[in-house]
């Protein structure tokens, strides 16, 4: 007598997580390779200083936060280029803009956590060797001992640049270079407004509601900043070319 051995049913993951999936993957491996080479320039130049001035009293991670900035920035902006590769492999432009961004925003958090963690790190390294730690860049908490006002400082620039890399992307290939140049004023704006504004590079800010809240400031104006960006992404990338020009 034969017994008939029930198949489990196989479960298909849906086309957004599986391209998404594989987005993630390389954002990983890029952060931390990225991240690796900061550790190594931190020791660098914090022994460096060290043997020039006996002690080193400021943080030198807090220095890496463009590059944390703009290489993702610049990751994201490749990846907007692969909707050509996605459409032919069978899926859909709502499938890659929904993945895409996705992606984006896990990408700046997990930048945002490894930063904060390094900062944190590091601090603790200074006070097991007596040195003092001091955050120079403007507008973040100057001792770093704090980690929400760190996250919430670092995470939304990071989050809004991702999503400008997916804009600025689309923008070159939608529109040509032309194009894609002429609008950089527009498609990075947020992203220079975001880390600008509320980190005091252009000054305070204004006296009253605005000055009187600057976290829940921050983190409105980072919000419509992100809001406005994916919404101009995904117009952009509905109509964006899939056919490679002859």
């Amino acid at each position: 007598m034969s017994t008939a051995v029930a198949t489990p049913p196989v479960v298909r993951r849906s086309p957004v997580v599986h391209a998404l999936a594989r987005q993630l993957r390389t954002a990983a491996v890029l952060a931390l390779g990225f991240w690796a080479i900061v550790l190594v320039a931190v020791v660098i130049v914090t022994v460096s200083i060290l043997r020039a001035t006996g002690s080193v009293d400021v943080s030198v991670v807090a220095y890496a936060r463009q590059a944390a900035t703009w290489f993702p920035f610049s990751q994201a902006i490749l990846l907007a280029s692969l909707v050509r590769v996605h459409v032919a492999a069978g899926l859909t432009r709502r499938t890659f803009l929904r993945s895409t961004v996705v992606a984006a925003v896990a990408t700046g958090l997990m930048h945002t956590v490894a930063m904060v963690a390094a900062l944190t790190v590091e601090r603790q390294v200074h006070a097991v060797l007596g040195w003092g730690f001091e955050i120079t860049e403007r507008g973040l908490p100057g001792t770093g001992t704090a980690v929400l006002p760190l996250l919430v400082e670092y995470g939304p620039g990071f989050v809004v640049a991702n999503l400008a890399g997916l804009l600025v992307g689309t923008v070159y290939q939608r529109g040509g270079s032309w194009w894609g140049t002429l609008t950089l004023p527009l498609t990075v704006g947020p992203v220079l407004l975001t880390l600008g504004i509320w980190s005091g590079w252009f000054g305070p800010l204004p006296v009253g509601l605005w000055a009187e809240s600057s976290t829940t400031t921050h983190l409105v104006g980072a919000a419509v900043a992100a809001v406005l960006v994916t919404t101009a992404y995904a117009l952009v990338v509905r109509t964006a070319p899939v056919r490679t020009p002859r």
